[in-house]
């Protein structure tokens, strides 16, 4: 299953390893190795792999960086215009 159909028809998941230690990347589901995304399909918001042993949690969402050539003035982003 490629990135492209899963946006078409269904919500993509990111995963970050719950433990502190292993590598802190955040995965999308497909992306995870191949038992734990067997488990990873049906979990809510985390899941231990029932082959590896791995422990996974869903990734917060992320809030975009501010850009320093659209930023605005500090009065535009309280509401006044």
């Amino acid at each position: 299953m490629d990135r492209a159909s899963l946006r078409e028809g269904g919500v993509v998941r990111l995963w970050m390893p719950e433990i502190a230690g292993l590598d802190e990347e955040v995965r999308y589901e497909q992306d995870l190795p191949g038992c734990c995304q067997r488990d990873a399909h049906g979990s809510e918001s985390t899941f231990e792999c029932l082959v590896c042993g791995a422990r996974w949690q869903e990734a917060p969402d992320a809030e975009p960086e501010e850009c320093a050539f659209t930023r605005r003035p500090p009065e535009e982003r309280r509401g006044a215009a």
